[in-house]
This record gives C-alpha cells, sequence and structure tokens, in this order.
C-alpha cells in the first residue's frame, strides 16, 4: 500500500478474485457438459463414512450454462460425542481445496474459487455442530474425509487415507506431536 496505494492494491485483489471465480466457473461448465454426456444429468453425488460410521453426504448441483454449483451437504450425519465435528469453515476450506486441485491452472488462495458455489450445510451435524459441540478433531481428520468426500463426486481422485496421520506420544516427562 505504501508503494503503490490502497486503490491500486484493492484493484488487484479484485482481478485476483475475479480470476479464481472465472477459472472455477469454466471448470465446472467442463464438468457438467461431460457429466451430462455420460449420464444425462449435471448432478455428481458421494457419500463417506468416518470412523465412527457418521456419513458425509454430498450432492453438487452443477448449473452448465452459468458454470455455478450448489454443494448440498443434505444426508451427512449428525454432530458427534467426541472431537470430529468440524465448524463450517473447515468444510469451506475443503471445498476451496478441492476446486483448486481440480481448476488446472494455479490460482492464488483466495474466496473468488467460491463466489460460484452455493453450500448447504445441516445445522448440528457432523459439518455444522452446535456451539457446544467439540471440534477439534474436524481440523484434522474431518476435514480429510470431506476432501475424499468431494473428490469422489467429481470422480478425479480415489480417497486418501481419511486422517491427515497426526501421531502423539510420549509419557508423564515428555511428549512429541507431529
Amino acid at each position: 500500500i505504501d508503494i503503490y496505494g490502497l486503490e491500486v492494491v484493492q484493484a488487484f485483489m479484485g482481478h485476483i478474485q475475479r480470476n479464481a471465480s472465472q477459472c472455477v466457473s469454466e471448470m465446472l461448465k467442463e464438468i457438467a457438459a461431460d457429466a451430462k454426456k455420460r449420464t444425462g444429468k449435471s448432478v455428481l453425488y458421494a457419500k463417506e463414512f468416518m470412523d465412527d460410521g457418521s456419513p458425509i453426504v454430498l450432492t453438487v448441483t452443477i448449473n452448465e450454462i452459468d458454470g455455478t454449483a450448489v454443494f448440498d451437504f443434505t444426508g451427512t450425519g449428525h454432530e458427534v460425542y467426541g472431537n470430529c465435528n468440524a465448524p463450517r469453515a473447515i468444510t469451506f476450506s475443503a471445498i476451496i481445496y478441492c476446486l483448486r486441485a481440480m481448476v488446472g491452472f494455479e490460482i492464488p488462495l483466495n474466496q473468488g474459487c467460491l463466489n460460484p458455489i452455493k453450500v448447504i450445510i445441516p445445522k448440528n451435524s457432523i459439518l455444522d455442530p452446535s456451539d457446544n459441540a467439540a471440534v477439534v478433531g474436524g481440523n484434522v481428520l474431518t476435514s480429510q474425509r470431506i476432501v475424499d468426500t468431494i473428490l469422489k463426486a467429481f470422480a478425479v481422485c480415489s480417497a486418501s487415507c481419511g486422517c491427515m496421520n497426526n501421531i502423539t506420544i510420549g509419557d508423564e516427562k515428555w511428549g512429541y506431536y507431529e
């Protein structure tokens, strides 16, 4: 800002977001056209499960004309007693990650990726838990299952191990976490 001024910096931030939005929209149009050829419709679906059996369900409805999509997680399991609940922001992060991975261009991480996307997440689900639900494991475990579910819906990648492979070892005198 000191070098170029606030107006110029904000203009370029807007350009970056519009570029990301356009890249995602064009990708969605291509995927919708391909899906329509194969299945006759532009609706993608996937269902994955957490280790406790909680489902993560995703239906993606793509508008092939304007390159928008609805990511609908209706059918996803209710919040759990343990700490594998994920705040809404985790689901949005997983969506952005997947869109950037699929788009085929290097685009900076930014909100523009989500401009063509509408997201539906059921309240009190494992992906939008109540205020009193534990969420720490949602950041590392559930986030990976969300990514697996999204990539499965788009049929672009096989599922990963479903975990970020955290390890904690130690005893009463020392601890190590990776």
